[in-house]
């Protein structure tokens, strides 16, 4: 379904502003607009309604992992290709299907605005554009997802940033937060930073734990995360603080994190003695020296509400940390 919002907005933005205005007989590029994890989707209302349409919902509108609630991967959009025109030109994620062409993938970045991906799936037939899918959603997500967090820690920099001189100090790394985080704990060993919000808080921590192989470190993740969690992460009661979500061990996979070896791990957290609990993310950090591992976390305390792009923009967060050389 399209949201009649949606389609109203860009309307209106883009029948006053057509990103092609000329100086000196060049094109100019608007920046690309849209909402984190939202992707337009340029598709046949017959295919949407169909089986086709089924295929696309399970890989881009699949559950997000490990979060207390169900919130879908993207929140797609869907229009018919005879409605695609400049009105939509300079939505940043845009994802387009169409049957009765060769059986291919072509990647545009940054054809009209900026920063933009646009990702054209094509086929005879349904069934060779739904084995496109199986084999290439993982990697079209993946293209999605990095530009959106690119979105954010493009955001992140236009405002003040967290002095995070201690933290290069003391734990080797770099890190851009905003400001709109306040400190909690700064003891030179331990950070904690946390966003106030309406009903809940965004939060964060750093701090490192010595040197071991990445895959021993992650298998003890629980562990680690609720010693720490009992020396300084209170609960709202005596006798509580935060621990790992008991039932459920974190989904990890391991990455390149700006050139470092990492684990990242996607979790639940509670309250050991209560009921508070929600979402977390985690990364495991070797150092280049490999003198130390660096523990970078997100979580979130939010109760009965959607958490997805919140999750989101703490890992955006912790995807600026570098090495400090």
């Amino acid at each position: 379904m399209i949201r009649s919002s949606f389609i109203l907005l860009f309307t209106v933005i883009i029948s006053q502003l057509f990103f092609i205005s000329c100086e000196k007989g060049k094109k100019v590029k608007f920046d690309s607009t849209g909402k984190i994890n939202q992707l337009l989707l340029v598709m046949e209302d017959s295919d949407w309604k169909g089986s086709l349409g089924d295929t696309i919902r399970k890989y881009f509108a699949s559950d997000v992992m490990v979060l207390p609630q169900r919130e879908p991967l993207f929140t797609i959009n869907q229009i018919p290709p005879e409605v695609y025109d400049e009105t939509f030109f300079i939505i940043r994620n845009i994802l387009m299907v169409e049957k009765g062409k060769e059986k291919g993938i072509k990647v545009l970045r940054d054809p009209y605005a900026k920063p933009q991906v646009i990702v054209k799936i094509t086929g005879k037939d349904e069934k060779e554009i739904s084995d496109l899918l199986k084999q290439k959603a993982d990697t079209i997500i993946k293209l999605f997802k990095e530009n959106d967090i690119g979105v954010m820690q493009s955001r992140f920099r236009e405002k003040d940033l967290v002095d995070d001189s201690r933290i290069r100090k003391n734990l080797g790394i770099s890190i851009e937060i905003p400001n709109t985080f306040k400190e909690i704990i700064s003891n030179g060993d331990f950070f904690w930073y946390r966003e106030d919000l309406p009903f809940g808080s965004k939060n964060i921590l750093l701090y490192t734990i010595p040197y071991e192989p990445l895959e021993k470190a992650a298998a003890r993740l629980p562990a680690i995360r609720d010693s720490i969690g009992k020396k300084y992460i209170p609960g709202p009661l005596p006798n509580t603080w935060m621990i790992t979500e008991k039932s459920f061990f974190p989904v990890q996979q391991k990455i390149n994190l700006n050139g470092m070896e990492a684990i990242e791990s996607r979790g639940l957290w509670e309250i050991e003695n209560d009921y508070m609990g929600g979402p977390y993310i985690n990364y495991l950090i070797s150092l280049p020296d490999k003198s130390k591992i660096v523990v970078a976390e997100g979580f979130i305390y939010l109760p009965s509400d959607e958490k997805r792009n919140l999750l989101s923009e703490l890992e955006a967060i912790l995807k600026t940390i570098k090495p400090v050389r």
